[in-house]
């Protein structure tokens, strides 16, 4: 089977999962705990019926009405049925509704029953004292044989539907990231063409582009799973000078012509001129997959531009430390409370401040960043910065030889 059916497969058994818990459980209840349930409360109604019978041979007085043999109702009114003179101990010991026969029984009616209790003694053991109770006794097998399976057999259904929908929501966005690769990809392969000899970072632009569709076809072909990241030595510097041409006229209109400053370590701020640091460059390399460092770098300095540089400078400071080589970008705009940092890398979470903003977007920026650095052994991290604004801080594994 395809490694993509496998996993939907795998999927629709997890959403599937709880409704067959619930089924089993309901199967189990219905097999085993119901008939106790049923026989408690017959015992429960016999109980009650035999409680009531005794009380009436004790203080005959309390019944509804008194029969005596040869002489019909001798007391009170009979509202349930004919009493004549003439019955025999059979017609008042109903085999479906005595206990024990010689003694006491009871006749069902709607919403209770008719208890009777045989006197005691010479002169009353030919008497019967009834009286009306509201003694009931529920239909627990009817209610859960009906009703039970009716549950079980909707929530199967409603489950069948679910996974159906689920099956069908993941065919429909393969089919549309399929399309959109093979659509990108034609165009991508003509501008590798087109790019003029001298026009470097074009190239490498071009090529990045192609690795990102060929990455959703990869996506695609690993059934909905993304592929384990390459792990090379990748140069930072040399990936942030890359991410940084896309945004660098953006980034200079926004700052007057200026570029965003770079720190190398503890040392001075040294600023971008035409696209190249001044002065030596040190050496910051990591391990992990350089498509997937410089799109999370594509991330940040996208992110600065748009919510940050309209309030304030942004800072970015490459440094090493306990084994990592990370990059930090700071800014001084707005930033976040303590819950919205805390939910920062949340997909499809927005900050209030972002939203007030009026800047479009998804939430899924930070969260498929994050992705990616945690993947390559790393981490994207956020704190606050001073006095206002924040701190974003990528961290991956040091190569050795780095800095």
């Amino acid at each position: 089977m395809h490694g993509g059916n496998w996993r939907l497969l795998r999927s629709v058994a997890a959403l599937s999962l709880p409704t067959v818990v619930v089924v089993a459980l309901g199967v189990r209840f219905l097999v085993e705990d119901v008939p106790v349930i049923v026989r408690d409360e017959k015992t429960r109604v016999l109980t009650a019926t035999e409680r009531a019978a005794k009380a009436m041979r004790e203080e005959p007085l309390s019944a509804d009405f008194a029969w005596e043999r040869g002489r019909g109702i001798v007391r009170g009114t009979a509202q349930f049925g004919d009493y004549p003179a003439d019955m025999s101990w059979k017609d008042w010991n109903p085999e479906s509704g005595t206990k024990r026969r010689d003694m006491w029984g009871w006749r069902a009616f709607d919403g209770g029953r008719l208890v009777w209790a045989r006197g005691v003694g010479e002169k009353d053991g030919e008497t019967v004292y009834a009286r009306w109770t509201d003694i009931e006794e529920r239909d627990y097998a009817f209610m859960f044989y009906l009703f039970g399976p009716m549950f079980l057999i909707v929530l199967v259904g409603i489950t069948f539907l679910g996974a159906r929908f689920f099956v069908d929501y993941v065919r429909s966005r393969d089919d549309f990231l399929a399309a959109t690769a093979h659509d990108l990809t034609t165009p991508l392969v003509g501008m590798r063409y087109s790019i003029g000899r001298n026009d470097e970072e074009a190239k490498v632009l071009n090529e990045r582009m192609i690795r990102l569709v060929t990455n959703i076809k990869d996506f695609l072909r690993l059934g909905g799973k993304r592929p384990k990241p390459q792990r090379e030595e990748v140069d930072l510097v040399k990936c942030y000078k890359e991410a940084y041409a896309l945004f660098r006229e953006d980034v200079r209109d926004a700052t007057d012509g200026a570029d965003i400053p770079v720190e190398m370590g503890t040392g001075p701020t040294e600023p971008l001129k035409n696209g190249t640091f001044a002065g030596p460059v040190p050496n910051f390399v990591a391990v992990g997959d350089e498509t997937l460092v410089v799109q999370i770098l594509w991330n940040l300095i996208g992110n600065d531009l748009k919510y940050a540089l309209p309030f304030g400078p942004v800072r970015v400071r490459f440094f090493c430390e306990g084994g990592f080589a990370c990059v930090e970008f700071a800014d001084e705009g707005k930033g976040m409370s303590k819950r919205e940092m805390a939910r920062a890398f949340d997909r499809y979470y927005r900050a209030k401040t972002v939203l007030e903003s009026g800047k479009g977007g998804f939430g899924i920026g930070l969260c498929t960043a994050r992705e990616f650095a945690r993947a390559m052994g790393g981490d994207l991290s956020v704190r606050a910065n001073s006095p206002h604004g924040c701190i974003f801080t990528l961290s991956l594994p040091a190569a050795k030889g780095g800095r």
